[in-house]
């Protein structure tokens, strides 16, 4: 089956008409314009972006949709579920949550219409940073001033916050930790234990190795109880309107963990982008000490040291890193020598935050 954006506009234009007329029922005569299937299309899943138009009953109106699509080729995660996403913004939404989301469509489980599964969210106006080149080394955050990116920050702060004050067990997210399995940090230290071995085929890996044994003979305690996780927290996951948190995404990650396990992530990714690259953190965002401490404040808990999580943060990006590493070079984006699963920009940085030996070293 080929990639959407591989797939004959056209034709997909008409599926995607014909699958809208099944939901909105007699009198509504979709059109779909304007479908484009990025060609940066994660591995976790596939987006579609599109016009569509349809008579409500009062009158044609125009919509700018979004369509997530369960990846056709390849798998990211291991035992990944693509709805979780979908189910988990649905019971925020539906709830009332204070979490700022996109509008949802519909959730389509048969594979008729495009082969797949996929969903629908309303289009969310605004900006996200990049990934590749990251928004440390060139574009609208560095463009900002110092004010507006300590707007920014606070703003992702306080939506990540919401994420953790959810009460998970009126909303029944109990199903986001297997069955027998208690939710925190032994669930998801197995989780990716398993991850690691199950994408690195018995290849060594000695920097997550030695990453893995610090974790284990470092282990926090927990205390508090467990929220729910976004789980993929960071400034790349929240579309931006004026500096302010439009819409939270991503949610492919989410579980039910200590709130330390996204603060964590958050952190982590900062300095993987500054420390990690070697460029200068962007004036305006609040130390991580004053985050810290804020975010004690709005979840009413303490917030000790957080460089385990971060550390943690730090493997799961690399276990993440280790398996994107084969789909590329499955893909024939990376040549097959390529040494990307062990050396990487997480290796790379935990080696530099533990002082390990260098992955290209270790390697």
């Amino acid at each position: 089956m080929p990639d959407l954006n591989e797939r004959d506009p056209i034709e997909l234009q008409r599926t995607l008409a014909e699958w809208l007329a099944t939901k909105l029922g007699p009198g509504a005569a979709p059109e779909v314009t304007e479908v484009l299937a990025p060609a940066s299309n994660g591995f976790s899943n596939e987006t579609v972006l599109c016009r569509a138009k349809w008579d409500d009953g009062s009158g044609s109106e125009e919509h700018r949709l979004v369509f997530r699509v369960h990846p056709t080729k390849h798998l990211l995660f291991l035992d990944a579920d693509f709805d979780v996403q979908y189910k988990v913004m649905k019971c925020l939404a539906d709830a009332g949550s204070a979490v700022p989301l996109p509008a949802l469509g519909w959730f389509e489980e048969s594979p008729e219409w495009l082969g797949v599964p996929f969903f629908t969210m309303e289009h969310v106006e605004g900006l996200v940073p990049a990934d590749n080149l990251p928004y440390t080394m060139e574009g609208w955050v560095l463009e900002a001033t110092a004010g507006e990116r300590a707007r920014m920050w606070w703003s992702g702060i306080e939506a990540m916050a919401e994420v953790h004050r959810t009460d998970w067990r009126s909303l029944d997210l109990g199903w986001l930790v297997p069955p027998g399995t208690t939710p925190g940090l032994d669930a998801q230290l197995d989780y990716y234990r398993r991850f690691l071995d199950w994408t690195a085929q018995g290849r060594p890996q000695p920097t997550a190795e030695a990453v893995w044994k610090w974790l284990v003979a470092n282990q926090p305690a927990e205390s508090g109880d467990v929220t729910l996780c976004w789980g993929d927290a960071r400034l790349g996951n929240i579309i931006w309107q004026d500096f302010d948190a439009a819409a939270v995404i991503d949610w492919e990650m989410a579980t039910l963990a200590q709130p330390e396990l996204d603060l964590g992530w958050w952190l982590y990714f900062d300095r993987q982008f500054t420390e990690g690259l070697g460029v200068e953190r962007p004036s305006g965002f609040p130390s991580h000490e004053a985050t810290v401490e804020r975010y004690g404040e709005l979840l009413g808990r303490d917030f000790g040291d957080l460089f385990w999580y971060q550390v943690f943060s730090g493997f799961r990006f690399a276990v993440v890193m280790c398996r994107l590493s084969d789909l590329l070079v499955g893909t024939g984006v990376l040549p097959g020598e390529s040494d990307m699963g062990t050396n990487n920009l997480a290796t790379q940085f935990l080696a530099q935050l533990l002082d390990l030996p260098s992955p290209a070293e270790a390697g």
